[in-house]
């Protein structure tokens, strides 16, 4: 099993065409283990709820987005904010100088690569986020970035 960690830079993708699009896309057609932060799934709301703004999108079609990332969200390992994983997102806020979303984020993937995976599966972070790739990689994470990917996932 390959479970894949969802930030909210990649998670967006789902819904709105960029660069990346494919890729992600093919998670979800593939039937792939996905999971995130609860806060990942405020920041992709708020992304949509922000793009309607700037795309001239009517409200249908917002509210087709929402209706389809809510499905998405129910299907995920959800990673939900407690005092450890705070403790966690602080600490690495301090040493890595990350923003405090992208703590969040890196602490919740470590948390499911650390507790949720066993021997024989494969953990992979994906993110579209520089800053956050770059943290994830120097504690040990193996990353992908849709944007450096070929359209569909393995």
């Amino acid at each position: 099993m390959i479970l894949y960690y969802l930030d909210a830079s990649a998670w967006v993708k789902r819904y709105y065409q960029e660069l990346g699009t494919p890729w992600v896309e093919s998670l979800f057609t593939r039937n792939q283990f996905l999971g995130s932060a609860a806060l990942g799934f405020v920041e992709v709301t708020a992304t949509l709820a922000r793009k309607q703004l700037a795309e001239r999108m009517d409200d249908a079609t917002l509210a087709g987005f929402f209706q389809r990332l809510e499905k998405d969200w129910d299907d995920f390992y959800q990673v939900h904010l407690d005092p450890a994983m705070l403790e966690t997102a602080v600490a690495f806020a301090r040493t890595l100088r990350l923003r405090g979303a992208d703590a969040i984020h890196l602490a919740a993937a470590a948390r499911l690569s650390q507790h949720l995976l066993g021997e024989a599966d494969r953990f992979l972070f994906v993110v579209s986020d520089a800053d956050l790739k770059q943290a994830a990689q120097a504690i040990g994470l193996t990353v992908l970035d849709p944007e450096e990917q070929p359209a569909a996932a393995p």
